[in-house]
């Protein structure tokens, strides 16, 4: 499909629900903080401190199989921790039924808002008590996970995993709290430029396809929710043949078997759901504003990308991280930031769903220094197409992300994502002890070339704000 231009609280339920849709958007807004802070850290000084500076990952990841369900297991018996990470693929909320937008998001809330004998305090009390850690999350395309608790209460974290997944109450109560916080959310969402912005980029740049939906759906769909529509979701789509698992800790490969088994050995074998059809992103420089009072211009912008498998990938990730991922000392903070201070920061980064590949970024800038920002942004883009980028910023950057990548794996949890992230993008089992050697065996030749490739567009841009000019107006 081408896109062608026409163009157990209150108070833990808006946390949660709040944080679903600052993540939708977010990433475009706090992302120059997160970099700007990521600058100052002392990295050399955390790594030589670090107890992973030198992990190579010599343990084997194994993949274990129980009946179709399938896991890789990284044994790490350092500390007496399990931790698993799950997804269920093509189960996001692209995929939801029409009329039902918001349901998947409604969902991961319900499914530990009490199961099987436990009502929903009970059920969040036994978890603390034991130390045990469920909780469900959504994407645009996946329905995911996490389950950690201490091995001596394995059997107890079995027991309260099977209840949330396999027997939720569904209390209608609950649902109806969890109704009007996600109505809260939608409501509070539209006071913010940044997620007015977030939320009306997706529509601008995945126009026509399911991935414009906005996670916490639409207010007559929310309201017109019901619990039976829940189960069917979760009957449906949570299958073995679209789940795929990440396990770490403390666990033997016969432990981990049987711990898969009793977890998802009673899932339905198939899912109904089937993958979307593929997204390219066709760009011409559009601009198109959201009209707002604000003492800040806040933009987004992005143009195609490619995805994990392509031969394209680390090529695109150097030279991108050189470009506008690598913090204050990024091309495009150098230029628009430190030298012309029209921005507190400007940032990129590559956007991998499913479906849909991009190379995203985003900046702010006051009203009368919003259009050199842009001026610049459009001249450091092409500058990169055209001479690409020099043998130290690559031998640079292949260094900051090869010492920054055990940083990582700080955690069986980390482990266990990362495990997951290797079967979601179809990584191969020994990505671990390969991922440096990818890094360090890009050519000059290859990040130039891929420079040229992806950055002979020029971005779509939205942005939120009145700018000087058309207040005079």
């Amino acid at each position: 499909m081408t896109r062608r231009r026409q163009h157990r609280t209150i108070g833990y339920y808006v946390w949660r629900i709040v944080l679903a849709f600052a993540l939708v958007g977010g990433i475009f807004y706090y992302a120059p903080k997160i970099y700007a802070r990521f600058e100052y850290l002392p990295i050399d000084e955390i790594l030589a401190n670090s107890v992973l500076k030198d992990r190579t990952f010599q343990a084997e990841v194994k993949e274990i199989k129980s009946g179709d369900v399938r896991a890789y297991l990284l044994e790490e018996h350092t500390n007496p921790i399990v931790s698993i990470s799950f997804a269920f693929q093509n189960a996001g909320t692209a995929y939801e039924p029409e009329n039902k937008f918001g349901l998947a998001l409604m969902l991961t809330e319900m499914l530990t808002a009490g199961g099987g004998e436990y009502d929903a305090k009970e059920f969040k009390n036994v978890c603390a008590e034991h130390g045990i850690k469920i909780d469900f999350s959504v994407s645009a395309d996946n329905f995911s996970g996490t389950l950690q608790f201490p091995k001596e209460f394995t059997a107890k974290a079995v027991e309260m995993f099977k209840a949330a997944l396999y027997t939720p109450r569904f209390d209608e109560t609950y649902l109806a709290l969890v109704k009007k916080q996600q109505l809260l959310a939608l409501q509070a969402q539209q006071e913010r430029p940044e997620q007015v912005l977030a939320t009306g980029f997706k529509k601008f740049i995945f126009a026509g396809h399911p991935y414009e939906r906005d996670i916490l759906g639409t207010k007559q769909d929310v309201l017109a929710i019901e619990a039976a529509d829940l189960d069917e979701y979760r009957q449906k789509m949570l299958a073995q043949n679209n789940l795929l698992v990440g396990m770490a800790g403390d666990l033997t490969t016969d432990e981990a078997q049987q711990l898969l088994a009793q977890l998802f050995a009673d899932l339905p074998p198939q899912a109904s759901t089937e993958k979307l059809a593929a997204l390219s992103i066709e760009t011409t420089g559009e601009q198109q504003a959201i009209m707002r009072n604000s003492a800040q211009v806040v933009a987004k912008f992005a143009v195609q990308g490619t995805f994990r498998n392509s031969v394209d990938f680390y090529p695109l990730y150097l030279v991108n991280y050189i470009f506008g991922e690598s913090g204050l000392t990024s091309r495009l903070n150098q230029k628009i930031r430190e030298k012309e201070g029209l921005t507190y920061g400007v940032y990129t980064y590559l956007m991998i769903n499913r479906s849909a590949a991009l190379i995203a970024g985003g900046f702010s800038a006051t009203p009368d220094n919003f259009a050199r920002a842009i001026e610049l942004l459009r001249q450091e883009w092409q500058r990169l197409g055209l001479e690409g980028v020099s043998e130290e910023e690559l031998s640079q950057a292949k260094k900051a992300l090869i010492e920054a990548y055990n940083l990582r794996f700080a955690s069986t949890e980390g482990i266990a994502d990362m495990l997951l992230a290797m079967q979601v993008y179809d990584l191969g089992i020994d990505f671990l002890q390969k991922r440096n050697d990818y890094i360090k065996e890009v050519t000059l030749h290859e990040a130039n070339a891929a420079a040229k490739k992806y950055f002979n567009q020029v971005p779509d841009l939205m942005y939120i704000g009145i700018l000087e000019n058309e207040e005079k107006n």
